[in-house]
């Protein structure tokens, strides 16, 4: 079965594309501001956007070179375009990082059971495209990135 994968070029050592998907200021610097991040293999990380939350574990980490998390909980707020809220709920994430040179990381990324026959697979497509090959690159790159930050009212 086809699930979601991206790649992306990085022109950052692995050690600084780690640290932005390992640290809470990395995690907040490029795919939201608003979560709470567990650090360490078996920790709980979750990911807030507006309504939409998920629940992350940290299955391993193998420093500069992969981090694996399960997703235990999710809710995903999309009325009227969704009629099941939790379809990322026992799905993997895999971030492997293989560095080209001393300056550069190909980013290969997997979201494991995230697969076209779910509903939320075109929103989610969009989202990661976006998070990945933009936010968490320019991020890396160059300490700046674009996270999802709540609307003030």
């Amino acid at each position: 079965m086809k699930h979601y994968h991206c790649e992306a070029l990085i022109l950052a050592p692995a050690s600084a594309v780690y640290d932005a998907i390992t640290t809470p200021t990395g995690l907040r610097g490029w795919w939201t501001a608003t979560c709470e991040v567990g650090t360490g293999v078996g920790a709980r990380s979750t990911f807030r956007f507006g309504q939409t939350h998920n629940v992350m574990e940290v299955e391993s980490l193998r420093p500069h070179l992969e981090v694996r998390w399960r997703c235990l909980e999710q809710h995903h707020h999309a009325p009227n375009q969704l009629t099941r809220t939790d379809e990322w709920a026992g799905t993997s994430l895999i971030f492997r990082l293989i560095p080209e040179s001393a300056s550069s990381t190909l980013l290969k990324f997997e979201h494991l059971g995230l697969t076209p026959q779910l509903e939320c697979y075109d929103i989610c497509n969009r989202g990661w495209n976006h998070f990945l090959a933009t936010n968490l690159k320019s991020y890396a790159e160059t300490g700046k990135g674009t996270p999802y930050v709540e609307p003030t009212t």
